[in-house]
């Protein structure tokens, strides 16, 4: 055979190597896409399984009076009814589930425009209306408010939102005083919706605000959610149109029975029925037909005032600063004026109930009110100082309230251990269980504003005492054990000795003395010390043993004799 035969090589060649290396980085990426995209995602609660939302974070109180309850009523029920607002009443009277003229609002609405959105037409009408001025020409038997859902995508706080519900609530009653006013839950949205556990917590809470602020101010609230919810707290998938994220007819058919099984049934106080317009969806255009002559227009008087110039002032009708406006409207026109606190002082109310200090009004008459504020310069005092006190013993503190520099009532004042709420009243006695430092805070609102103080009580422990036991007498060269007997011990008892340079720790210590005299021995703990005296004594002298003397030999004595 020949010697440049060929031979199987026992390695790779370069360009195999670049081709593993590259089918290697690919393997790499699929890997690491799956984890981004699968694994990833739900360690981090990213998917809607996941999601954190807690349908019982803001419940609805449905014991609350303004809490529409159980009570059935027939179709004329409905028919009697005007459903006003956004998208929610809109997907009622699409496909003719109402009419158009139990209906008034705009699809996109949102409650910032409520007031403002002219958005309502009639049938031979050049001119489109707000939704207060259209019930008051709709002489509404009662109006169902559905407004929110364009308001939760996070763009507004809840306190804005409802200062803006607020005034739209109060500016239908006051465009038309004589309908029955209940406001709708906002619907809820599906699960599998964009941001659905931020924008059903949002819901939630603006639904809890709205009935809160329906029983304090003397509306009614229509628990929507009951029926539109599903058992997770999100809407109910079949009652949704998903691809325009409103009601479908599943939906809106479940909302009507639910407003006929929670009826608001009272007397029909209206005046009069008579000439209530068509609704038309849209203004009418010109026609060819003769105009018919216009009447004058109907002028009223709006007089708005302050109680005390001292405490605020108006701003209205391009005016500011001013204690008192007076405004020349017609019928229908819509006036805006907000009542300013001076500088110590906060709004408390107009005169006919309205409690938001930038009142729209529909002016449909004449209107007198005045604008009322309260004293907001609080000050509390303690009559005590930061104050050092044992254990087991008491101190009674007591705050002073003052408002407006005059004595006021603090029966009313919360006091709170290091934050833990403890009572109210004026005065309070703290009696500490255990040795430390505490913070003893008393606080009052009052007409919105909050005033506090607050004090430090240190709370010494039970005092130190300690005794040493032991043998008082040794001589020199001998040892004593010495023992410390301590109440209310702190740590390690430490030992020195006057005389000498001896140290030593613990309860019980071993003590030498290699010389007599008197030795004064100290025990130390948590600042309290005893002394203890040591008296050393010689050490005896040993006593010479005698030696004894020879004996005399027998030739000596010989000798001697």
């Amino acid at each position: 055979m020949s010697r440049k035969q060929s031979r199987v090589a026992s390695g790779l060649s370069p360009i195999q190597r670049k081709a593993c290396i590259v089918l290697a980085a690919c393997v790499l990426a699929v890997v690491i896409s799956f984890v981004l995209a699968w694994i990833l995602p739900q360690s981090l609660n990213l998917f809607g399984a996941n999601d954190s939302y807690d349908p019982d974070l803001y419940p609805v109180d449905t014991s609350l009076e303004a809490v529409l309850k159980d009570a059935s009523a027939d179709d004329s029920y409905i028919t009697s009814s005007l459903f006003v607002g956004d998208r929610t009443a809109l997907a009622l009277q699409k496909d003719g589930r109402i009419t158009l003229d139990q209906y008034a609002g705009k699809e996109d609405l949102k409650i910032s425009n409520f007031l403002k959105e002219s958005c309502v037409a009639f049938e031979d009408d050049a001119n489109t209306y707000t939704i207060p001025q259209a019930i008051a020409k709709m002489k509404a038997r009662r109006v169902y408010v559905m407004i929110g859902s364009n308001d939760v995508d996070g763009s507004v706080t809840v306190d804005e939102f409802m200062n803006d519900y607020k005034q739209a609530l109060q500016n239908i009653k006051n465009s038309y005083s004589y309908c029955d006013l209940i406001a709708c839950a906002i619907q809820p949205v599906v699960k599998d919706s964009e941001n659905a556990a931020q924008t059903q917590t949002l819901i939630d809470q603006f639904n809890q605000a709205i009935a809160e602020a329906c029983n304090e101010i003397g509306y009614k609230y229509l628990n929507l959610s009951e029926v539109l919810k599903d058992s997770k707290g999100y809407a109910e998938a079949s009652y949704v149109d998903t691809s325009a994220g409103t009601l479908n007819a599943a939906g809106a058919n479940a909302v009507l029975e639910y407003v006929k099984s929670h009826a608001y049934q009272t007397d029909d106080t209206r005046p009069d029925t008579d000439d209530i317009p068509k609704r038309a969806a849209q203004a009418a255009s010109g026609s060819s037909a003769s105009p018919t002559p216009s009447a004058t227009p109907t002028k009223f008087t709006a007089n708005y005032a302050v109680e005390d110039s001292a405490k605020g002032t108006l701003t209205g009708n391009g005016k500011t600063g001013v204690t008192s406006l007076e405004i020349q409207a017609e019928s229908g026109a819509q006036v805006s004026v907000t009542a300013v606190p001076a500088e110590g002082y906060t709004f408390y109310k107009w005169s006919d109930g309205v409690t938001d200090a930038t009142r729209y009004d529909v002016v449909k008459k004449d209107i007198s009110v005045t604008a009322m504020f309260n004293d907001a310069r609080v000050e509390l005092t303690l009559d005590r100082g930061d104050s050092t006190i044992k254990k087991g013993e008491s101190i009674s503190i007591t705050a002073t309230v003052k408002l407006g520099g005059k004595s006021y009532d603090n029966s009313n004042v919360q006091w709170s251990v290091n934050d833990e709420l403890e009572q109210n009243g004026g005065t309070f006695t703290f009696t500490p269980s255990e040795a430390g430092s505490y913070v003893v805070r008393a606080g009052i609102e009052i007409n919105g504003t909050f005033s506090s103080a607050q004090i430090t009580v240190t709370v010494q422990s039970d005092p130190t005492a300690i005794s040493i036991s032991g043998t008082s007498t040794i001589t020199a060269g001998g040892s004593t054990t010495l023992n410390a007997n301590v109440q209310n011990k702190q740590g390690d008892v430490t030992w020195r000795c006057d005389e000498t340079s001896w140290q030593a720790t613990g309860d019980q210590v071993t003590f030498t003395a290699n010389q007599e005299g008197t030795y004064h021995i100290r025990a130390s703990n948590n600042g309290a010390e005893a002394v203890f005296e040591l008296k050393v004594s010689a050490a005896p002298t040993p006593v010479p043993t005698p030696t004894a003397s020879p004996a005399p030999s027998s030739d000596s004595t010989k000798q001697e004799g």
